[in-house]
């Protein structure tokens, strides 16, 4: 049996030498495999063994294809497949799996550390919002921007803005209405506490003070819930605000018609036209915007459909424009959800947050609205649009279009200032520009009365510099006393003197709308400057002999101020617009509304039916506007001045029942009752949360307590360090007794639940 020779060399030394001389200097490589095939020479460069039938025969193999055997016997020529050679085993990177894995449990430790922090502070933990309203027009590409619900649970990485909570212990100074009302709380549970045959009345008013608790926010058991953007979207992974559902162009451009064409919508919607219309194009188009854009084109395409809302005049399209203006207020929230800390100092931006502020103002949001303004105060000083020397080289339009909306920022600045008790982040000294003119002005209706209001807006900053500031309230008494008078003079002043541009605006506005609608501007005016007097008199203290806790003059200017309000009653009631939530928004919650507290107060002390009467005729205003969808702040200002009434209106009765049955005369209960004078008013304005039971004896022991408390705050003012005398202690702890209640006006959580 022949034997098989592994050594092939020999072989093909053969077949090389049996190739043409020409095509041996041609590399292997060239060499196509057909003429490789014919040559015999194939198997030399693929197979390496002997075919399949050689092997078995034991024969040796020429390693051809087919070889000289399988020729010769006529058989089917193959071969045995080669082994594949073994794949590079891969180096297995070991650090970078374990970098993952680390990574990895990082993020589940700082997710649970958030869960843990969230839970040991309340204040700052992520909790669903309030679901927003639905869409009729919203498209289903768009249907992942769904609002937050209460059932969902968003992702730690979501970062969905419209879940942040107002601080639960927020500062607001001695103006703002939450002190004030805080006060009207207080006043009334001492009154209750320290007058005779105080523990019968005391049985019958717990149900009411523990509703006017609830109201002021303070209950608590209850815990603090308040969605600063309720209505904010939900944006899912991989969506920007560029995925906004925007209301359609069609309807837009139809608006803004009306707002060119409409005397009405031009004159109220505080928008100029030409600019607006280029960040709206901006918008529309495709291609990058900014925050700021979006913050302008919705906020202003939300009023504009409000305004054309109230001159439609069919429900389907008053229906369809309400919608519009929903798409809209969700959007804008969204966008102030999820605004970065950081933002570029140009004039868009200081326009923007403006409008942020003027919106969270409308909402009841005085202290979102405040760190808006704030932001846009800062930002215009920033660009010197205040000052001539640094707008010296711009262009006259740029700089005319600065210097309009300083003024404005300028304006709702000082108002919230005062309205929130703290200092004003612009100084009046600084500026060096001047209102513009009237030719300058593009819009009689929007610019028409910025003289008058700035005017104002520098008397609410003195007075709350003058008056009720840190600085002011540790000067002697006879000072702020001069202080206010003086203020009280330049408030009058203010009111009589009439200005080309108020005979103008107010032409203006008799075109636009009506005669009546003029006379319930300026009667919205009068309760605007009435509201101030009387908060400038609250600093003057009663005199002796008066027998009042508050002074005869701020008295006399709340009574004054409800009386106006009624007269507004008598003139809305013949007018066919819709004026009531402009009236909500310039008297009762740009400024702090404090006549409203001062009437309950006063009719705590002497029992006077007349200031209840004022008192229900504020509520009886704000109850038709609480059906709006776009009213939550004066749903806040209702049930708060609710509360007070009830309070009011349920102490009343009780007292006079008591005396009915023998227990003397209103007049003998009040002098028997200890109603604090000027010089001894410290301990009643200290008193605390009375905390009233069901219970005969819980009520009682309450009262001992509250005695034995009221002994120890008699040395308060006395062992302060500071200068600050026995009224200015009064004046500063006016309404800031419970830190709680200095946001109650911003708590949702509340008026739902009294809903």
């Amino acid at each position: 049996m022949a034997t098989e020779k592994d050594d092939t060399s020999p072989v093909l030394d053969r077949e090389v030498d049996n190739v043409p001389q020409d095509e041996q200097l041609v590399p292997l490589s060239t060499i196509s495999a057909s003429l490789l095939q014919n040559q015999g020479l194939l198997h030399l460069l693929t197979k390496s063994n002997q075919c399949d039938r050689c092997r078995r025969r034991k024969v040796r193999c020429d390693r051809r294809h087919p070889c000289a055997y399988c020729v010769r016997t006529e058989n089917l020529c193959t071969y045995p497949p080669r082994h594949k050679p073994k794949e590079r085993r891969q180096r297995v990177f070991i650090s970078e799996i374990y970098e993952k894995k680390i990574d990895d449990i990082a993020q589940k430790l700082a997710e649970l550390s958030n869960t843990l922090g969230a839970g040991q502070n309340p204040t700052l933990h992520v909790v669903p919002a309030a679901t927003a309203s639905k869409i009729p027009s919203q498209s289903a590409s768009t249907s992942r921007l769904a609002p937050v619900t209460q059932a969902s649970s968003p992702s730690p990485s979501s970062g969905v803005g419209s879940q942040l909570l107002t601080p639960r212990l927020e500062h607001e100074g001695e103006s703002s209405l939450s002190a004030q009302a805080a006060f009207a709380n207080g006043f009334l549970e001492d009154a209750i506490i320290n007058k005779p045959n105080g523990i019968d009345i005391a049985a019958d008013m717990s149900s009411v003070l523990q509703s006017l608790r609830k109201a002021l926010g303070r209950d608590s058991n209850q815990q603090e819930l308040d969605y600063l953007y309720p209505h904010a979207r939900v944006l899912e992974s991989g969506l920007t605000m560029r995925n906004l559902p925007m209301p359609p162009v069609d309807k837009a451009f139809v608006c803004l018609r009306m707002a060119k064409e409409n005397p009405r919508v031009r004159f109220f919607w505080d928008n100029e036209a030409t600019s607006f219309t280029d960040v709206f194009l901006k918008v529309y188009s495709p291609g990058e915007v900014t925050h700021a854009d979006l913050i302008a084109v919705n906020a202003g395409l939300y009023w504009l459909f409000r305004q054309c809302k109230q001159i439609a005049t069919d429900s389907c399209q008053k229906a369809d424009l309400e919608a519009q203006a929903v798409m809209c207020r969700d959007n804008l929230e969204t966008v102030l959800a999820n605004l970065p800390f950081h933002q570029p100092s140009n004039i868009g931006t200081v326009a923007s947050m403006m409008l942020a502020s003027i919106y969270c103002l409308e909402t009841c949001k005085p202290s979102a609205a405040w760190d808006f303004i704030a932001t846009a105060s800062h930002l215009s000083q920033t660009l010197g649009m205040h000052s001539k020397i640094a707008m010296a080289r711009d262009p006259p339009d740029i700089r005319m279009g600065k210097i309009r909306i300083f003024w404005l920022v300028y304006v709702q600045e000082k108002g919230l200032s005062l309205r929130l008790g703290r200092s004003s982040t612009i100084h009046d000294g600084d500026i060096t520009i001047s209102v513009p003119g009237l030719e300058s002005r593009p819009d009689i209706g929007y610019f028409g009365q910025l003289d008058k209001m700035k005017e104002l807006a520098y008397l609410q900053g003195k007075i709350y510099d003058q008056l009720y500031s840190s600085a002011a309230l540790a000067q002697p008494q006879n000072v702020r006393t001069t202080r206010a008078r003086s203020l009280a003079s330049e408030l009058e002043n203010h009111m009589n003197r009439m200005l080309p541009s108020d005979k103008l605006y107010q032409d203006a506005m008799r075109q636009a709308t009506s005669t009546e609608f003029v006379k319930a501007f300026l009667c919205t005016t009068k309760v605007l400057h009435l509201s101030l007097f009387c908060l400038i008199y609250r600093a003057i203290p009663a005199e002796t002999n008066q027998g009042t806790a508050l002074g005869r003059e701020c008295i006399d200017s709340a009574h004054k101020a409800l009386e106006a309000h009624k007269e507004w009653q008598s003139v809305v009631a013949e007018l066919k617009d819709d004026f009531l939530e402009t009236y909500v928004n310039l008297a009762l919650i740009h400024s702090p509304f404090i006549p409203f507290i001062v009437v309950f107060c006063h009719i705590i002390e002497t029992g006077d039916k007349n200031g209840l009467d004022l008192l229900e005729s504020v509520i009886k205003t704000l109850q038709p506007v609480t059906d709006s969808a776009f009213s939550s702040g004066a749903k806040k200002e209702f049930h708060l001045f609710k509360a007070l009434y009830d309070a009011a209106r349920n102490y009343l009765e009780a007292r006079l029942s008591k005396v009915s049955i023998g227990f003397g005369s209103w007049e003998n209960a009040s002098s028997s009752a200890h109603v604090p004078s000027p010089a001894h008013q410290q301990p009643a304005l200290l008193t605390p949360i009375f905390n009233l039971r069901n219970s005969q004896t819980s009520v009682s022991a309450s009262l001992e307590g509250t005695a034995e408390w009221m002994d120890q705050q008699m040395e308060v003012p006395g062992s302060m360090d500071t200068d600050i005398d026995k009224y200015g202690a009064q004046l500063g702890n006016w309404l800031h007794m419970n830190n709680q209640m200095t946001r109650a006006l911003e708590d949702s959580y509340f008026w739902d639940d009294l809903a």
